[in-house]
């Protein structure tokens, strides 16, 4: 956990230092998600409540086609459900490595699913991972009650490439003009944590390779159209619910939750923005997720709760 944090560190220096030639390889960003795809045995809270894993959103589908869905204890449960779309750059990440993190909100009275979907892999790309999360959101929706959920009380969030999933996702709900969409699947709000925001400008970005482009965003990753047709941005007033979201000085992404909040201005929309200014390189991209533990971490989820609260009392 450590040296993954302190790894994430590492890249958030290097995209920060200004006038630096050296652009992001393949090598050097899968030497970042190295551990990413491997399951914690870590306990956690999560692990001692009422669950159903490993629960299949489409038929015949892979394994990573699946939900594991956590239910709040009886003593606090608010009948109300918190959506986590993991991040890993597209190419890795596990949602079973989110206990930690959605022990926090069953502590808080919050049933949790931690959604996994399939990554880029050369022939699957984004869309793909966008069409997994539309199918698992409409089969949450349509089978709430023999899960045990409700579906009229239904929250997302997602981080870094989660975020942008998330995003996209509460985007569709609301317009059917976003070509990947959700339709039975409405949600009360939305959190990101570090968003992957602006997806079209990443090629134009100079920071990255053309290997580590292709890796992390697919064969397309030229293909404008396609880019922008994905892309949270484009479609950002489709959404107009509850939005939080959280960054912090040392996300090496701050720029696309700068850039969102900046729309979101220019739209005239509501939007909660926590923006942690800790110099303390631990405190970095996704640290609330990673590491709840930490007090920058606590006092973002524990924005979160009171978001999701006052969501709800509305």
């Amino acid at each position: 956990m450590k040296r993954f944090l302190l790894s994430l560190a590492a890249l958030s220096l290097l995209f920060g230092f200004t006038g630096c030639s050296i652009k992001v390889t393949k090598p050097m960003l899968k030497m970042m998600m190295a551990g990413t795809n491997k399951v914690k045995a870590e306990p956690a809270y999560a692990d001692s409540v009422e669950k159903k894993l490993n629960v299949a959103y489409v038929e015949n589908g892979t394994a990573a086609q699946v939900v594991d869905i956590y239910h709040a204890p009886a003593d606090v449960r608010k009948d109300a459900v918190l959506i986590d779309i993991h991040g890993g750059f597209y190419v890795a990440g596990k949602r079973e490595n989110n206990r930690r993190f959605a022990s926090v909100f069953l502590k808080a009275g919050y049933d949790v699913v931690l959604l996994e979907y399939r990554v880029n892999d050369g022939i699957l790309d984004v869309s793909d991972e966008l069409r997994d999360c539309a199918a698992a959101l409409d089969y949450l929706a349509v089978h709430a009650d023999e899960l045990g959920l409700n579906k009229d009380r239904m929250f997302l969030t997602g981080d870094s490439a989660g975020g942008h999933l998330a995003l996209y996702m509460a985007e569709g709900s609301d317009d059917p003009a976003v070509p990947i969409r959700p339709v039975a699947f409405r949600t009360c709000g939305v959190m990101l944590n570090c968003p992957a925001y602006d997806f079209a400008s990443f090629p134009k970005s100079g920071l990255f390779a053309k290997s580590a482009l292709a890796w992390f965003m697919g064969p397309r990753y030229e293909d404008d159209a396609w880019l922008k047709s994905i892309s949270p941005r484009t479609f950002i007033g489709s959404y107009t619910g509850p939005l939080l979201v959280s960054t912090c000085l040392n996300d090496f992404i701050r720029s696309e939750s700068v850039l969102l909040k900046a729309d979101c201005d220019s739209l005239a929309r509501p939007l909660t923005f926590v923006d942690i200014s800790s110099t303390d390189k631990i405190v970095g991209h996704v640290h609330n997720v990673i590491d709840p533990d930490l007090p920058e971490s606590r006092g973002v989820n524990a924005r979160m709760i009171q978001f999701m609260n006052e969501c709800l009392a509305l």
